[in-house]
């Protein structure tokens, strides 16, 4: 894909609204798809198709039914970025405020975003399990026991075939906040454990008692960041 075609894709409103609402790294079918682009089905089938053969978002089949996802972490962190320039895109209506819950804590993909995420980054660093660098984090030698207590396997990380912990600049927020595979990790864990809750309507994340207590007693962050979440 090149870039004129690029700025076709993203160029409309409603296939801005269908790859907005698969940044949270799920799979939805047309229908909902269509409903959160405020289209109908036949309009959302013609965008699905637009972006599918632009290498956008690719099809999992599931018998009879097909689920759609962004086509990769790439191709997320590039959306995520843009949005920073152009935060009004992220908003479910273009005139609306941005919604307190995604602006609290959300999933950029694969990784924790918003206030929660950009804190939690914040702490990792000041504690030294992380260090910020101009656009990356990098791990300490030796790593950090925080890790162990979240269950991630720094040796499985940085084995990955993707950037270990680059540095996403969350759009709300301004701020950075830990990607690539260390902050995949980092959310899986939260999401396993229950310490988060993915929301059934968007990309925002809610988190439990487990996971304030995680939060606050573990990793030390202040109660004030949990407000409204």
């Amino acid at each position: 894909m090149d870039l004129i075609e690029f700025g076709r894709m993203i160029g409309h409103g409603s296939r801005v609204q269908i790859l907005l609402a698969l940044m949270g790294g799920k799979a939805l079918p047309a229908g909902e798809l269509a409903y959160r682009a405020g289209v109908s089905g036949q309009t959302a089938s013609s965008h699905l198709n637009d972006l599918q053969n632009a290498g956008m978002i690719k099809v999992r089949k599931c018998g009879r039914f097909r689920y759609f996802e962004i086509a990769g972490p790439e191709l997320a962190g590039l959306l995520e970025g843009l949005a920073v320039a152009c935060p009004d895109q992220m908003r479910s209506k273009p005139q609306s405020p941005i919604a307190p819950n995604l602006k609290k804590a959300r999933l950029c993909y694969d990784h924790l975003a918003g206030e929660l995420g950009v804190a939690v980054s914040r702490r990792l660093v000041q504690i030294g399990a992380l260090e910020l660098r101009d656009d990356r984090y990098n791990l300490p030698q030796g790593g950090h026991p925080i890790y162990r207590q979240l269950g991630v396997d720094l040796a499985a990380v940085v084995s990955k075939r993707r950037k270990t912990s680059p540095r996403c600049v969350d759009w709300s927020e301004r701020l950075p906040h830990v990607a690539g595979s260390l902050g995949s990790a980092i959310a899986s864990q939260l999401l396993d454990r229950k310490y988060i809750c993915r929301s059934r309507d968007d990309r925002s994340v809610s988190v439990s008692d487990e996971g304030v207590l995680f939060f606050t007693s573990i990793l030390g962050l202040n109660d004030m960041t949990f407000s409204a979440i």
